[in-house]
């Protein structure tokens, strides 16, 4: 997270929510820690959080 752009393939970050101020707050975080701005995707509010909580449990299984 802190350092996104020394990977070999560029990550995506997934922002869902209900508050648009915070969404805001946390693409400017993920801005100051190097992310640019397209590999930030807004995938809408708090209900489209499932899908990629459910993926970061099956990476740690991957890994």
């Amino acid at each position: 997270m802190a350092d996104p752009t020394s990977l070999r393939v560029s990550p995506t970050a997934f922002l869902s929510g209900n508050d648009e101020n915070a969404k805001a707050v946390v693409r400017r975080l993920l801005g100051d820690l190097g992310w640019p701005a397209d590999w930030i995707e807004d995938l809408g509010d708090v209900t489209t959080a499932r899908g990629p909580e459910a993926v970061a449990l099956l990476v740690t299984s991957v890994v």
